[in-house]
Parts: structure tokens; sequence; C-alpha cells
């Protein structure tokens, strides 16, 4: 059996001034950093023997975080990157359902086919993280393996690990900043989701 912890990273520059962060590098805020605190404490009793994350500032220092208690090698894997989300990107929040109306409506209420001007699809991500994930778990087989990465990416995630296709991602919510998953992983590939968007170490 293969552990995957898999970790939101902490709230960035994006996520308090709400506006779409995508694949922009935004920094880490104040309370941010906190944040990992708290999650470095929790997952402190997790025997992790490997550290996989976005290439994103936001994943690399919550990763870089998590590691103080695991002094580990932590592996970028691109794959685990942020939806691409074209135009949105940099736009506020309350500005994009003026601006993309159908878009807008899609990404809240029919999340399997949005799609920004410019960007990935939903579907896209789904079967890019998909293979992330399977990828990370063959090369450590029977392995306790933590992977930080970004909420629509890990929304995807979680819905193949639940068994869904796309077409259910609706069905599976967003977490909130360093919210924490656990899916194992049988020698078929076959993942088991143990926990959901556990968030008891942020009160």
């Amino acid at each position: 059996m293969t552990k995957v912890i898999i970790v939101r990273h902490c709230q960035a520059e994006g996520n308090l001034k709400r506006f779409f962060q995508g694949k922009i590098d935004t920094d880490i805020t104040p309370h941010g950093k906190k944040q990992i605190g708290q999650a470095a404490e929790l997952l402190s009793r997790e025997p992790i023997e490997e550290i996989y994350c976005s290439p994103l500032l936001r994943a690399r220092k919550t990763a870089e975080g998590i590691n103080i208690y695991h002094e580990l090698p932590i592996h970028i894997e691109n794959s685990l990157i942020e939806i691409n989300a074209g135009e949105w990107e940099g736009k506020f929040l309350k500005d994009l359902e003026k601006m993309y109306p159908e878009q807008y409506y899609n990404w809240y209420n029919n999340p399997s086919v949005f799609k920004a001007p410019g960007g990935e699809s939903m579907e896209q991500v789904y079967e890019r993280v998909k293979k992330a994930i399977l990828k990370i778990v063959l090369e450590n087989k029977n392995k306790t393996v933590c992977i930080v990465s970004h909420g629509c990416a890990i929304r995807n995630m979680m819905c193949f690990a639940h068994g869904l296709e796309i077409s259910d991602i609706k069905n599976i919510s967003i977490g909130t900043n360093l919210s924490v998953n656990v899916v194992c992983f049988d020698d078929d590939l076959k993942p088991t989701v143990i926990v959901d968007n556990y968030t008891d170490h942020l009160q």
C-alpha cells in the first residue's frame, strides 16, 4: 500500500486579495506562513519518505515548511502545477462574472466543461494530475508520500481518487488553503480516500 498525503498550499497573495492566480507565481502571506507551521506540526507525526510539489513559489514554500521535520529532498513536479487559466489570471474574482459570464457560470456550476479563454480545460487538468499522481505512486510503492499542489489541481486529483470521472467534479469541493487529504493506493493502483479536506489543525 502506498499512502499519499495531498496538501493544498498555504494562503498566498491571490487568496488574500481575491484575484485568480492560476500559474501566476505569487508569494505567500504572513497568515500563510502561520498556516505552514500548523500543517508542518500535524504532518511531523507522519513517516513521510518523499515530498513532491508544484514548481510555483506558494507550493514550494509550503513543501519546504512541511519538510522541516523530515529533511528530505523536494521533487519539483511540473505536472502538479495549478490550472492554466489563460485570460482569467490576475483578474479579480469580482470582475470575472461581468467579463466572462459563461465561463464564470461554468466555474461555479458546471466545472467539468470550464475553460478560460487561452487556458486549459478542466478535462485537461484532470488527465494531467491523474497521470502525475499515478506516476508518483508507481515510483514510490509502499511508501508514504506528500504532494503539495493547488486548489483546482487537487480537486481534480480527489475526483479521480473518489473513482469519479471529470463529469462528476461538481461533487468534489475545493479545499481551503492547507487542507489535507489522504489517499491510499493498493498494488493495482486502485485509490481509496482515507481523509478528505482535513482542516482541524488550522483552528
